[in-house]
């Protein structure tokens, strides 16, 4: 069972990487540095340092303001098509080799795929920047008619 749990996480979290790529980082390294829940073995405890937790911080508050911006938001989905699958790589395989042994290229590969696709679908899915401008319009008609 905590061989599924520890899986099952591993792409939870990756998914999450998708939407956004630095939240699920920064909670493993919070997690990692504070409790005893996550124990990141090597090359992924760099996480657990300071400078990393804060660098973390930093593109977290970037990264949500941009996103607040409907031009700006286009312009950081596309910055973040490559960043938010490699986030969820690392989160995959720093989180899944934590309770199973999975190969590590394989832990990648899932990571990036799963991020990836999620990332995908968001970046699709977003409203049109001019969006809320035709919005209006359409009141207006259905107003009148």
């Amino acid at each position: 069972m905590e061989i599924l749990t520890g899986i099952m996480g591993a792409f939870g979290l990756s998914a999450s990487a998708g939407l956004n790529a630095y939240i699920p980082l920064l909670v493993i390294a919070i997690v990692a540095r504070f409790t005893d829940l996550i124990q990141l073995n090597s090359p992924w405890d760099t996480l657990t340092s300071w400078w990393v937790i804060g660098l973390l911080l930093v593109l977290t508050l970037v990264e949500f303001f941009a996103d607040k911006v409907p031009a700006v938001n286009h312009v950081n989905d596309l910055i973040q098509t490559i960043i938010r699958p490699v986030a969820g790589a690392i989160v995959f395989a720093a989180s899944a080799k934590v309770i199973t042994d999975i190969h590590p290229v394989l832990s990648l590969a899932a990571g990036l795929i799963v991020a990836g696709s999620v990332h995908a679908v968001k970046a699709a899915a977003v409203r049109p920047a001019g969006w809320s401008r035709y919005q209006g319009r359409i009141r207006r008609f259905r107003r009148m008619t």
